[in-house]
């Protein structure tokens, strides 16, 4: 049986031990096959990926997009030097590419931190990802998975659901193709991303508002699954050129 835990923490606004503060709050119940489901958010803030808006200068495109897409110029330059890749928008928001993944505004967040202040995506998840895992194997002598886990506006869809930014320490991408299904049909396509499944579970837990539940514990996975993988977000995304959805509409 899988069961999904949650672990809240008091409010965090500046950088902070996160290894330290995972060990004083779940390490001694950590087991051999625990996933760690954490909030990117929760991770950046611990490395310090906070702006301060009346510190960024911006520049002209800065300036340009801001005036058509109605959002604050400081803002602007940021989401164009934290995206491989403006796409458009809508009125408050940027439609950008960050490593493979369509992101609003480059991932970049103003919810649970103060007025005036952002809070970006880790410079590295999957080195944060890892740097977690190596952590918990130091001080507990335990072997874990990491998912780094952003939440995420779906195409037609209303709501958000979560979405992996980086995994490492277990399969969180499980290919079944040859697999057959129930009437012995071959599976041609189909991949199964784990780690997004774990982040869309976990996300009942952590919620979007007040919850302070910024990682949730995943126990009871398939052993088989566990081992030396390593993703980054590139690996989570098809090639826009492979993309039934983006490719479909490009050629309307």
């Amino acid at each position: 049986m899988i069961t999904f835990k949650a672990v809240k923490t008091a409010r965090k606004n500046s950088p902070f031990p996160l290894g330290e503060l995972i060990d004083e709050l779940i390490g001694p119940q950590l087991r051999d096959g625990d996933v760690l489901v954490l909030s990117s958010k929760f991770i950046a803030i611990s490395e310090g990926r906070i702006v301060s808006l009346d510190t960024v200068r911006p520049g002209e495109r800065a300036l340009q997009l801001s005036r058509e897409y109605d959002i604050p110029a400081e803002l602007c330059e940021l989401i164009i030097q934290e995206s491989d890749q403006i796409l458009g928008g809508v009125k408050g928001f940027l439609l950008t590419l960050r490593w493979g993944l369509f992101t609003p505004n480059a991932g970049i967040d103003k919810s649970n931190i103060e007025h005036g202040r952002v809070v970006l995506y880790p410079a590295d998840p999957l080195m944060s990802a890892l740097g977690i895992i190596e952590d918990v194997m130091s001080r507990r002598r335990v072997r874990i998975g990491v998912v780094v886990s952003d939440s995420r506006l779906m195409p037609t869809r209303i709501g958000t659901t979560g979405v992996a930014l980086a995994a490492a320490g277990f399969q969180a991408i499980r290919d079944r193709r040859g697999n057959a299904d129930l009437f012995g049909n071959p599976l041609k396509v189909t991949q199964q991303a784990l780690g997004d499944d774990l982040c869309s579970g976990a996300q009942l837990l952590m919620g979007e508002a007040d919850e302070a539940t910024p990682i949730v514990v995943v126990s009871g996975l398939e052993p088989s699954l566990f081992g030396d993988y390593r993703y980054a977000m590139k690996d989570f995304s098809v090639p826009m050129d492979q993309d039934v959805y983006t490719q479909s509409l490009s050629r309307r």
